[in-house]
């Protein structure tokens, strides 16, 4: 009984550290087993220690002490492209979709892809007129979520590379 109570301690120190941490990172820490993970992540959901956010391809954990409201901008900050468009707009306050795709190097279809995932999540708005310029929703969450959620350099390439297969 001790080693399951030093293993759930293991995950909530690394759910409460990251959040937003997918299955596979927490297991790649951990070293524990799929079933052996699955069972404490099932057991700390049930006893309302943690969350477990579904999306298509990926599962997101997070501390039940993390505010919930926040869930949607962590995972998309753990993407690079759509990191680089919040913290664009965090810098520049307002700026046109040309200046977005200049700025953060992507082509324009993966640009308008991203941008629309972030208007549908309503962490981006657009402003009527022409041209179209886009703000953050909230500057003041953003800013605070990305000083206080470290996503490591390793981090960063994987999801570098999950970024370019699923949009959440």
């Amino acid at each position: 009984m001790h080693k399951a109570l030093q293993k759930k301690k293991n995950i909530m120190k690394l759910v409460e550290d990251n959040p937003g941490l997918g299955f596979i990172d927490i297991q790649k820490d951990t070293g524990y087993a799929n079933g052996v993970l699955s069972h404490h992540l099932k057991t700390l959901s049930n006893e309302g220690h943690i969350r477990i956010k579904q999306g298509n391809r990926k599962i997101w954990i997070f501390s039940s002490e993390f505010d919930s409201t926040n869930d949607d901008a962590i995972i998309f900050l753990r993407k690079e492209t759509c990191r680089k468009i919040l913290v664009f707009l965090l810098q520049t306050n307002l700026a046109t979709f040309s200046e977005i795709q200049k700025a953060i190097e992507r082509n324009p279809s993966t640009t308008s892809l991203t941008m629309k995932k972030l208007l549908d999540h309503k962490l981006i708005r657009r402003t009527f007129g022409f041209p179209h310029k886009y703000a953050l929703e909230n500057q003041d969450k953003i800013r605070q979520i990305i000083q206080t959620t470290k996503i490591s350099e390793i981090n960063a390439l994987k999801d570098r590379f999950a970024d370019t297969f699923s949009y959440y």
